[in-house]
């Protein structure tokens, strides 16, 4: 199975194709939980989830005593919501689809996923692809949202054609649309207000320069310093960018990183797949968490907790997000025009990455 998309949705999209291609022909039975289960090496549960979804679409039906089947005369799969995002099959991204996919498949939606990587071109093919398709409604989370966008014109397509398009995670620059979006600015502000309050005053920052969140948290990061009247040192702050990740925060950049934090006594990190990165060149070095540095993260994800340094964090709604996403897709189909935004409110969770400044 695709590492990238949840295994229920591929078990999904694995049985559709088979009745599409009538390899399961209407009216007979499919395959056991047990069965299935065995063939994907994957858990009853996630068997019985993407089965009961199947029956709550109308594909399927069942029988009491007798098993689950193609049903005869299925619901159409009209009512289809398409759903983009930057990835799919780990970190924040599940629970964003979960909330997402249990608001609309109660209200008789199905969604169909597309992943951009974060890269503009893989964005394109997801939108024509939906084109393509009989979609109700489009929910995207941006890419590269601080970049200028070479898609615009796609998403003037779909509102041409009275198909609403909601944004997560923030817009794109000088494009009016419907957005829900954690208050990133916020986010920042409280993530370098609590090490401010704990007395550090070099406190580095790592940022990201193409997606708009990093922006809003840099704002939020020089709003604390600002109000507490401490300067903002250029040296003290490292913007790295999707095409870059992966050599910055690799082992061979670790005497960089090292280099970059020598001055500082704690940091704000743009996430927590950076800060475990972090950590771990830190920890190599044999420097510790929070007496060497104190760290603050952002996103509240598993990666967190993964290490025996438990991140202090600024969460991310996820599930929640995805919950209110999906709720206001519904608002917009049902009233059609206008504009909508919601902001959600982020909260610090104080763990043990965070201590008092040394000396």
């Amino acid at each position: 199975m695709e590492q990238d998309k949840p295994k229920y949705l591929q078990l999904k999209e694995y049985l559709i194709g088979l009745i599409e291609n009538n390899e399961l022909p209407r009216g007979n039975k499919i395959p056991s939980e047990n069965e299935l289960a065995e063939k994907f090496h994957i858990s009853r549960h996630t068997v019985r989830r993407a089965i009961s979804e199947l029956v709550n679409e109308g594909v399927l039906i069942t029988s009491q005593g007798k098993g689950t089947f193609v049903n005869n005369e299925p619901k159409s799969r009209q009512n289809l919501i398409g759903v983009i995002t930057t990835y799919i099959g780990d970190y924040i991204f599940p629970s964003i689809i979960r909330g997402i996919d249990q608001v609309l498949s109660e209200n008789g939606y199905s969604i169909a996923l597309g992943c951009t990587n974060n890269q503009f071109d893989k964005e394109r093919q997801c939108l024509e692809n939906f084109m393509k398709q009989d979609i109700k409604g489009l929910i995207v989370e941006t890419t590269k949202s601080a970049l200028p966008n070479p898609n615009i014109e796609l998403y003037d397509e779909f509102r041409k054609r009275n198909i609403p398009v909601l944004f997560m995670h923030g817009s794109y620059k000088g494009y009016s649309a419907s957005s829900i979006y954690e208050d990133d600015v916020e986010a920042g502000y409280i993530a370098t207000k609590h090490l401010i309050e704990l007395g550090h005053r070099k406190i580095a920052g790592i940022f990201k320069i193409d997606d708009i969140q990093g922006h809003a948290r840099f704002e939020g990061y020089c709003r604390a310093h600002r109000e507490s009247g401490i300067d903002i040192n250029d040296k003290r702050i490292m913007w790295f960018g999707t095409d870059d990740m992966l050599y910055k925060f690799g082992k061979q950049s670790g005497d960089m990183v090292i280099e970059f934090l020598e001055d500082s006594t704690s940091l704000v990190c743009y996430n927590e797949q950076i800060s475990i990165k972090v950590i771990d060149i830190i920890r190599e070095k044999g420097l510790t968490i929070p007496e060497r540095l104190s760290l603050v993260s952002f996103d509240d994800s598993e990666l967190a907790v993964a290490s025996e340094v438990k991140m202090t964090t600024v969460a991310h709604p996820k599930e929640k997000l995805g919950i209110e996403a999906a709720n206001l897709m519904l608002k917009m189909i049902k009233e059609g025009d206008g504009i909508f935004k919601v902001k959600m409110t982020p909260e610090l969770v104080v763990r043990n990455s965070t201590g008092r400044v040394n000396g």
